[in-house]
């Protein structure tokens, strides 16, 4: 089966926009803008890293450009997802993001997880289809290497959790919290990067790639 690129692209883009449709409507247009910005910037730049710097896999034949889109409205919508699943699944009636104090980080953690429990589905298929292809070594799962997961994992904890942190920021204006999402990425990049670099430590010393 030939990987259908355009049709994948599309539709991520429109599920992304849908989705930031949704938070607009319940969060406020500068709330929308801050989730697409830790959502989408912030995990884009990182996907970016893995595929061009470390090179530990590649989308055939497409160009940067087409991997940055892709990647970017991607993590936007899995991040979404995940985190309002996570949010019903760990809330009562009444509780929500705002309220309820510890999904600051329960619910981070539990997008985190969800996620990666539905990439343990979506690369097989999509790396078997051709829709991207490995170079990192890899013996556990599907021939899919474990840094994935923990890259997975480490991106959708620190996006939501940091997303969450500032909208709780009731008495901030709207350009603060767009400020605040931008200067986020930064330390976002190291924090993600250092708890990467301990989780695939301890993968090595189990020995587990």
């Amino acid at each position: 089966m030939e990987p259908k690129f355009t049709f994948l692209l599309i539709s991520v883009i429109i599920f992304a926009l849908l989705l930031l449709f949704y938070i607009h409507k319940r969060f406020g247009w500068a709330n929308a803008i801050s989730f697409l910005v830790l959502s989408g910037a912030f995990t884009a730049i990182m996907d970016f890293l893995s595929a061009y710097v470390e090179v530990n896999y590649e989308y055939p034949g497409k160009s940067k450009l087409w991997v940055f889109a892709f990647i970017f409205f991607g993590w936007t919508g899995i991040a979404g997802s995940c985190l309002f699943l996570a949010e019903k699944l760990l809330t009562k009636h009444g509780e929500d993001l705002y309220n309820k104090k510890s999904l600051w980080w329960k619910a981070p953690l539990l997008t985190g997880f969800t996620a990666v429990v539905l990439d343990l589905f979506i690369d097989p298929i999509a790396a078997a289809s051709g829709y991207w292809v490995w170079f990192a070594e890899a013996e556990v799962y599907y021939n899919i290497p474990l840094l994935n997961f923990t890259g997975w994992f480490v991106l959708m904890f620190c996006a939501p959790m940091a997303w969450i942190l500032i909208i709780r920021r009731i008495r901030w204006k709207d350009w603060q919290r767009l400020l605040a999402s931008i200067l986020a990425i930064l330390p976002l990049m190291i924090v993600s990067g250092v708890l990467s670099t301990l989780l695939r430590v301890l993968l090595t010393l189990a020995g587990l790639k």
